[in-house]
C-alpha cells in the first residue's frame, strides 16, 4: 500500500508535467500602429484547409495595405543526429502554425508557435485571436 501510494502520485506528476500548453513567440515591429483598420488575407494556396476558419473569425479587405499570412506544416520529422536527444525526450515539435501581418516588405507582426501535436483548426483559431487582441 505505502509503495503505491508515491508510485500513483509519480505518475500523476509526470503525466501532468507532460501535457505542457505551447507558448508562442509574438513579435511587434516598432512601426506598428495599433489598431490596424484592416486586413487582407494573403495566403500562397487559396484553397488551403484553414481559410474557411479565417473567414469565419474576420471581414478582410481586398484592398487594405496589411496583408495577413498563415504558413503551417504538418508532420515535422527530423533526421539530423543534432536533435535526437530532444526527440528521444520527446520534445521535438510536430508542427507549427506562423501568422505574419506585413505591410509592403515590412513585418509588423508575428504569431509563431511550436506544436507537440499536427496543428488543426483550434491552434489557427487560438493564433488569430491573440492577434486580432494585439493588433486589430
Amino acid at each position: 500500500m505505502y509503495l503505491k501510494l508515491p508510485l500513483l502520485i509519480s505518475l500523476l506528476l509526470l503525466s501532468i508535467g507532460c501535457q505542457e500548453k505551447a507558448k508562442p513567440i509574438i513579435s511587434k515591429n516598432a512601426k506598428l500602429q495599433a489598431p490596424l483598420g484592416c486586413l487582407k488575407l494573403g495566403l500562397l494556396e487559396e484553397d488551403g484547409e484553414f481559410v474557411k476558419t479565417l473567414h469565419t473569425l474576420y471581414s478582410f479587405k481586398k484592398d487594405c495595405p496589411y496583408r495577413l499570412s498563415l504558413s503551417y506544416k504538418k508532420d515535422i520529422v527530423c533526421n539530423s543526429s543534432y536533435n535526437v536527444s530532444m526527440k528521444n525526450m520527446g520534445k521535438f515539435p510536430r508542427s507549427f502554425v506562423k501568422l505574419e501581418v506585413r505591410n509592403g516588405l515590412d513585418s509588423l507582426y508575428s504569431y509563431y508557435v511550436d506544436l507537440y501535436s499536427n496543428v488543426d483548426e483550434d491552434d489557427v483559431v487560438d493564433g488569430f485571436l491573440q492577434l486580432k487582441k494585439d493588433v486589430l
